[in-house]
Parts: structure tokens; sequence; C-alpha cells
């Protein structure tokens, strides 16, 4: 037996992705461990998947719709010593909990870690991840936060706010992603240490970069980056590349190559002229949780 470790689990509109990710949370090797459901849908819409797995230590919850309010609505329901964030399409191999919890374990320092999601085959996915293992750092955590990978010892949340409710898909802003390198950056402001490990994995299908979630990304690294002061750092030295990458194409005639360079251009730029407004603030709308005196 371990340590407890909570999953929140925020759905909306899947129900055979849902019933893979249950599947294998079946199979860990790991105990004792919860699922707290963030059910998004309306009605009964998970009912018979929810009763396929009644055997699973699941809690449903309700909450509004938008990803970063279902984590926070999980988060004040979370018991765990240690919490994760797994999306409703991803899954895990057996091991998953029990490398988390031997993790925590062995690294006192450590208090967030995170890793690589990659396909049935193995092949990155979703992100674009950083080349070594080591500390997350403001420089490297675009490539090293995917939300699926992400574990924190409850102590995290002690002293830094839930999600961005601002942040992230399904909120009610044009800043549609970028929620869980903002938490990292805040951990990291009031000093949590974080480690990267490439050799951890969760499983997640390709995606298909359209042209809307080219342009949802790109302005949420851009509010992501305003917030935190990244622009000559990090929000420059991106957009350089992404400009002079859209012009190379545009010469070898790739088009819609070039239009994805210039819509993550444009994007990141919306996204980092945006208002810094009370209303919009980084933690306006986040949970205050135990011992938050402030925000971030």
């Amino acid at each position: 037996m371990g340590t407890m470790i909570s999953l929140i689990v925020c759905t909306l509109g899947r129900t055979e992705p849902l019933r893979r990710l249950l599947a294998s949370l079946a199979e860990q090797t790991h105990r004792p461990f919860e699922i707290i459901l963030v059910d998004q849908n309306a009605g009964d819409y998970l009912d018979s998947v929810l009763h396929a797995y009644s055997v699973l230590p699941l809690v449903r919850i309700r909450s509004e719709k938008g990803l970063s309010r279902g984590r926070n609505a999980g988060l004040k329901r979370a018991k765990g010593e240690s919490i994760g964030f797994p999306d409703d399409d991803c899954w895990y191999d057996r091991g998953v909990l029990e490398s988390v919890d031997r993790f925590f374990a062995s690294r006192s320092e450590i208090d967030l870690l995170s890793g690589r999601t990659v396909d049935a085959s193995g092949a990155d996915s979703v992100n674009r991840y950083w080349p070594v293992s080591g500390p997350i750092t403001r420089d490297n955590v675009f490539g090293t936060g995917n939300s699926n990978t992400i574990f924190i010892r409850r102590t995290v949340l002690t002293g830094v706010r839930g999600f961005d409710e601002t942040l992230g898909v399904g909120a009610s802003t044009p800043f549609q992603a970028g929620e869980e390198s903002d938490f990292l950056l805040r951990c990291l402001e009031r000093g949590h240490r974080g480690y990267y490990d490439r050799s951890f994995l969760v499983r997640h299908d390709q995606v298909t970069e359209t042209l809307a979630r080219v342009r949802a990304y790109s302005v949420g690294f851009g509010r992501v980056a305003r917030l935190h002061g990244l622009g000559p750092s990090l929000f420059l030295t991106r957009n350089v590349r992404t400009v002079i990458g859209g012009c190379l194409r545009m010469a070898k005639g790739d088009l819609e190559g070039a239009r994805h360079r210039y819509t993550c251009f444009v994007g990141s730029m919306r996204g980092y002229a945006a208002p810094l407004g009370r209303s919009t603030g980084r933690s306006a709308h986040g949970p205050r949780l135990p011992g938050d005196a402030h925000g971030a």
C-alpha cells in the first residue's frame, strides 16, 4: 500500500475515450487512489459508462463548463497526498500511479512531477517536449508541462490557488489554453520545485493541428507570457522563430504550413496584447484553497 493519489478528471461530450481511461485505471498496480470525475455533461449522459466501472473508487461531481473551473471543483474534493489531472481522452499504462508514488517518496525536495504524452506506438503527442529531463523552469515550462502528466504534492495547494478560470478550454475568454503553464509558473514563483522526467509517460492519441487549435493555443501562450513577464526571454524569441519558419515555408510553396505559422504569430500577439484588467487577472477566479491568503 502506498499513499493516496487523487485523479481529477473533467469530462464533456466523450464516452468511449472515457471508458478507455477508466479501464486503464482499473488496471493500476498502485493502491489507494481516488477518481474525482467532474461531469460537465447534461443529465444522465455518462450513466452507462459509470455503471460499467462502478467498482472503481470514483466520486462523481458536477460543475459548470470549463476545464479550469472543473479542475478547481475537483481540487476542493481531493483527499490524496498527491494529485493528478488526466484528461478524459488520455490513458495510463499499468504502472503510472506506482511511478508517481515512488517518485515522491524518493524525492522529498520535489513538489511537482511532469513527463511526456505519447501515443499507442510511443511517439510524442500533443506537445513538443523538452529534450532532456531536469528541473522545470520559466524557460522550459511550455515544453515540460502538459497537464495530463502533471502530478503535485497536496502541500502545493497551501500557497498556490487552483487553475486560473480565465484560461483553458471552455473559459469565457479567448484564452483557450495555457492554464497548466500558468499553474506551474505560479508554483515556481511560490518557491516550489518541479521536475520533468522524459521517461514518465502518459498515453494520448495524436491531435490534428487545425487552424482553430493553433489559434486557441497561441492566444493562451501569449496571455501566459504576458502575465508572467516572459516577453523578452521567451515570447519574442518564439515569435521570431515562428515568423522565420513561416517565411521559409512560403518560399518552399508550403502555403498550409505558412498559414499555420501566421495564425500562431497573430494569436500569440493577440494574447500578449490583451488588457490585464482586474476581471481577467491570472488568479482572479481561482478558488481560495487552505492557506492562500492572497492572489499569486
